[in-house]
């Protein structure tokens, strides 16, 4: 980053909120046919002014809600979730010294069901998404959207109030490697949180971009790639998957940026910068302690990542 656009600091911590299972080759290309675990990873950023800030919300009950009749039961038949009460988002909060409430905007990386599920739960916060994916969750039919693995029963009856678009923010040029992924949108106006397209997986999918305190630079990929090895050793994804995704094409396009940007800190000695999936249960227990719950942390296997 140039030195008049500095790249501010913030505290990311990841929580795990729920999880589903599948066998592995179902969702990773040459995984194998042994069940694993799914983390919903959920990021809690704290922001020095703009306070506390989600990174998607994981489950909830709401999930289990939107998802008892039929046909939205099939949702939950194909992706088993368990959601344990001490990974339940208001009981991580309280070990933060946060309430439901305190919670000031979510970031939906995009409108799948497993991303979302918490967003009725969080009475005060501005809810950053990206228009695309707002414009196919309102303009597609119910059928379509459970075919994607969207669930609008999810949304707050309120949405329209608390949306925020994330394009309506300044768009700038990423700082240092990140700026071969193109420009960001700069959601708080201080260059500390950016809002990075990371198109395929679904209609405005996003990526988050900060800088950790330690002065680690992590990239939130979401759904992306689901298991961190589909970054350093880029793969299609495994043909069940591949019905689930909006734009196979865009998909494998964003998965070999994302390699290069990898594999270039890798070649310069890793240079302080991270990407962190969505469900990728390894990526979880990598992280250093003081970033997720050590209590937490060697649950699931994770093995293929």
């Amino acid at each position: 980053m140039s030195a008049d656009r500095p790249f501010p600091r913030v505290r990311l911590h990841v929580l795990r909120v729920g999880h589903c299972r599948h066998p592995e080759c179902v969702a990773i290309s040459g995984g194998a046919w042994k069940f694993a675990e799914f983390p919903a990873l959920v990021g809690l950023i704290r922001h020095p002014v703009a306070g506390a800030i989600l990174f998607d919300t994981g489950y909830a009950e709401h999930f289990l809600r939107a998802t008892s009749g039929f046909p939205e039961h099939l949702y939950r038949w194909a992706t088993p979730v368990t959601l344990p009460p001490e990974e339940c988002l208001q009981a991580q909060l309280a070990r933060h010294g946060l309430a439901l409430h305190d919670i000031a905007a979510v970031f939906a990386s995009h409108l799948h069901g497993d991303h979302i599920a918490g967003l009725r739960d969080l009475p005060n916060a501005a809810i950053w998404c990206g228009d695309e994916a707002l414009h196919h969750v309102r303009d597609t039919g119910r059928f379509r959207l459970l075919r994607r693995g969207y669930l609008p029963a999810l949304l707050p009856d309120d949405f329209a109030q608390r949306h925020r678009s994330i394009e309506a923010h300044a768009s700038r040029a990423l700082p240092g490697r990140w700026s071969a992924l193109g420009a960001g949108f700069d959601l708080i106006g201080d260059g500390s949180l950016y809002a990075v397209p990371l198109p395929g997986h679904a209609r405005g999918h996003y990526g988050l971009l900060l800088r950790h305190e330690d002065d680690r630079e992590w990239l939130m990929v979401g759904d992306a790639v689901w298991w961190r090895a589909e970054i350093s050793e880029p793969r299609a994804p495994a043909w069940p998957t591949r019905l689930l995704v909006d734009s196979p094409g865009a998909h494998v396009v964003t998965r070999l940026r994302l390699h290069r940007i990898f594999d270039a800190a890798r070649r310069h000695g890793d240079d302080g910068i991270a990407m962190l999936p969505s469900h990728c249960e390894a990526s979880y227990r990598a992280l250093p302690s003081s970033m997720r719950d050590d209590a937490r942390a060697d649950i699931g296997s994770g093995s293929a990542a």
